[in-house]
């Protein structure tokens, strides 16, 4: 019952939560050609998808793209890149630093922009059947003390991009990218308070969109959600 009441309501808003959706990675297993987040999926670019479904339960959403195309414009919403000394670490490298990097901007985003809401909500840009009650359990979560970081699991796997961060933690973060070499998310979370948020019902709504089959069983999925044509 609660369940068919949450869709008759669509998504559900909680607390003073800036979304950050990551849209950065280099999507190598999908292929050459248009960027992993500007795929087409129901005649919609899948980080569209993932925008619909996050704005309306966050107080403000920002997408770190570092990727120029258009196409990130079109979603109204604030895009920014990677901050430009994250950047120049990247050339330095020869590749880009991984989520770690969009979330240091995305902190610093809301830092600047919102400076009375402590944390932020990371999504990937690759979930695009992303829960519509995402953060009023997330929110339902944080107990006092309050972790400084709070990822999902469902299942056997954790999805550390998809977690809620405390920007308490940017100057750490900052100096873990670019001063000791940090690149796994799960790596710089566990020096801070770390909880998990077990999903009921299973990893449906985590579906990562990774491959180019991937992309196609979505594709199935949304079509079978779509309310047929009455004749």
């Amino acid at each position: 019952m609660a369940v068919n009441a949450l869709r008759n309501l669509g998504p559900v808003r909680s607390g003073a939560l800036v979304g950050v959706v990551l849209a950065g990675g280099e999507g190598r297993r999908m292929g050459e050609g248009v960027p992993k987040p500007l795929r087409l999926l129901g005649g919609r670019t899948m980080v569209a998808h993932v925008v619909e479904r996050l704005r309306p339960q966050v107080m403000d959403l920002v997408v770190v793209a570092n990727d120029p195309a258009p196409a990130f414009r079109a979603l109204e919403a604030a895009v920014i890149a990677d901050p430009p000394d994250i950047q120049e670490a990247a050339r330095r490298e020869g590749r880009r630093l991984g989520p770690l990097a969009g979330i240091l901007a995305g902190m610093e985003w809301s830092i600047a922009n919102h400076p009375h809401s402590g944390w932020i909500l990371t999504v990937p840009a690759d979930v695009p059947f992303l829960p519509l009650d995402l953060t009023v359990r997330l929110c339902g979560e944080m107990h006092v003390p309050e972790p400084d970081v709070l990822m999902i699991r469902h299942g056997s796997r954790r999805e550390p991009s998809l977690a809620v961060w405390s920007v308490k933690l940017a100057a750490d973060l900052r100096r873990a990218v670019l001063e000791e070499g940090i690149r796994r998310v799960e790596g710089f979370a566990h020096r801070h308070r770390v909880a998990e948020l077990a999903w009921p019902g299973g990893g449906a709504p985590f579906l990562n969109v990774n491959t180019p089959e991937e992309l196609s069983a979505a594709e199935a999925r949304l079509a079978r959600a779509r309310p047929r044509s009455r004749r």
